[in-house]
């Protein structure tokens, strides 16, 4: 088997590949590029980098994408090197390393004198259609600014060159080098989904020791976790979460924050040593150490165990789109051995996970069904009576009823709104905002109770739901799915007359 190794970021909306033997690194963009004495088609200046003069190339003026993309944003430069020469190209994201074999290649014709591609492929992962940029078409393009190759860091170009050529001998990786504060850490590049330059986070209702917030990257908001806290070796410093590397999860994207992205590099697996028979706090994910390198040795992380992990996969199904209506996400059961202290009720084994929080007791629904977690709308048109529904706020272009949680379940514990969380919930069209005093945890249950009969268009008590055993805990399980059907209606329209009957039946 025979193929190459692209690097794929994205211009515009278009996926583009180079072969890692031209993609020296990337770099994230500058607020302003230094002016040179040339004008060329798509040329907006230069970047300074280690001393070296880069001209850089912004490929959406050449493809004339530039109205269509007025919101797209440039976030990094790839910098490419090619025949002896180098040049930076604007881009909006990196979208990670795939391998792919000679046969998978498709040949395209392009009537230009000189065409940006000749070449795409289907992206293994997610089946996208990559555009093989032709550097040749771009050092040629006339009066094009082109800069002398004085070589990458770490070699990475000559490394790159030789892994090409020997990928199919299974005699070596291509790996990232991460730095996390003063430890080092290294990934199969078949992991990373992609890097992100510049890590600039957003606050979210699940910030805590692990989760930093969230981070923009394309259409979407991804969750972002402390490396270091996930591997069991500390917590980052906030001045060195700087960087981010993301990994793709059946459910989602994950981010992991970084200090640093060293380099890319071909590593033999001979030069991997296997971890000490004591163990370590990252042995779960750990496959061995890298001695020798830049700063030092490295810690090999399994790329593979990573992305199956249950726990990380969870949070990354929590990541929402920037824009439009939010998807329900699923996880599916399995199996395991039933509960004795239930004898003559319906017990059904179920490993699945539920969001645990606070409404006066403690309670629990499954994940699915939270389309999404926010904090207590700044804006809310109240709606007067005092009973659950609290008005209706705006979230995403839509309106959204607003019911306190803790009222229709009969309690009377009032949320601070500082601390309050909403959970988003959708029932076929219809979408509704459940005001929770405190959230909890995600945890995964060991059983639940089914009770069969039940009335689905029965309101929802705390005396007639079920119970799930979560972490040696009985907990009320609350279907937040059919108060949503109960209270809003199929329709998505809030019928507060319905809602005083449902609640005199509570």
């Amino acid at each position: 088997m025979t193929g190459t190794l692209y690097g794929v970021f994205t211009v515009a909306d278009v996926q583009v590949a180079l072969p890692l033997s031209e993609l020296r690194e990337v770099i994230p963009c500058p607020a302003a590029f230094d002016p040179l004495l040339a004008v060329a088609p798509g040329l907006v200046g230069a970047v300074n980098l280690r001393h070296q003069v880069i001209p850089v190339l912004d490929l959406r003026q050449l493809l004339d994408r530039r109205e269509a993309t007025d919101a797209e944003v440039a976030e990094v430069v790839v910098v490419v090197t090619y025949d002896g020469s180098v040049f930076g190209l604007l881009a909006n994201v990196v979208r990670g390393v795939v391998f792919i074999e000679d046969d998978a290649h498709l040949d395209i014709s392009v009537n230009a004198d000189l065409p940006l591609f000749s070449r795409t492929f289907e992206r293994p992962d997610d089946s996208a259609v990559v555009s093989v940029l032709d550097c040749a078409a771009v050092k040629h393009t006339p009066g094009m600014v082109l800069a002398a190759d004085t070589g990458g860091p770490s070699g990475a170009v000559a490394q790159a060159r030789q892994a090409a050529a020997g990928i199919s001998a299974g005699g070596r990786r291509m790996m990232m080098l991460l730095r996390c504060g003063e430890i080092g850490l290294a990934v199969d590049v078949s992991h990373i989904h992609s890097v992100v330059p510049e890590l600039v986070l957003k606050s979210s209702p699940l910030d805590g020791p692990t989760i930093h917030g969230v981070v923009r990257l394309g259409d979407r908001f991804v969750p972002t976790v402390d490396t270091l806290a996930v591997l069991g070796l500390g917590a980052l410093t906030p001045v060195d979460v700087k960087r981010g590397v993301s990994l793709s999860f059946e459910r989602g994207l994950l981010a992991f924050a970084v200090t640093e992205v060293v380099s890319i590099i071909a590593v033999p697996d001979a030069d991997v040593l296997p971890m000490p028979g004591f163990g370590l706090p990252a042995a779960g994910h750990a496959i061995g150490i890298l001695p020798g390198q830049e700063g030092g040795s490295y810690l090999v992380l399994d790329g593979a165990a990573l992305r199956a992990d249950e726990d990380l996969g969870t949070i990354a199904a929590l990541g929402t789109p920037a824009g439009g209506a939010p998807p329900v996400t699923r996880v599916a059961a399995r199996p395991e051995a039933a509960d004795p202290r239930f004898d003559g009720r319906a017990i059904e084994t179920s490993v699945r996970k539920f969001l645990t929080y606070d409404a006066g007791v403690e309670l629990a629904t499954p994940l699915t069904q939270i389309s999404e977690i926010v904090p207590y709308p700044a804006d809310v048109i109240p709606f007067a009576g005092g009973g659950p529904l609290r008005g209706v706020f705006t979230h995403q272009r839509a309106s959204v009823p607003l019911f306190c949680l803790t009222g229709l379940l009969g309690g009377h514990l009032e949320a601070d709104e500082a601390t309050a969380r909403v959970l988003l919930v959708e029932a076929g069209a219809a979408r509704a905002g459940f005001i929770v005093p405190q959230l909890r945890a995600i945890e995964e249950s060991a059983w639940e109770e089914r009770r069969t009969g039940a009335d689905p268009g029965a309101p929802v008590s705390l005396a007639g739901s079920p119970l799930v055993k979560i972490d040696g805990r009985m907990l009320p399980r609350i279907d937040l799915e059919q108060v949503v059907r109960a209270m809003v209606g199929d329709h998505g329209r809030s019928d507060p007359a319905g809602d005083r009957r449902a609640l005199a039946n509570a």
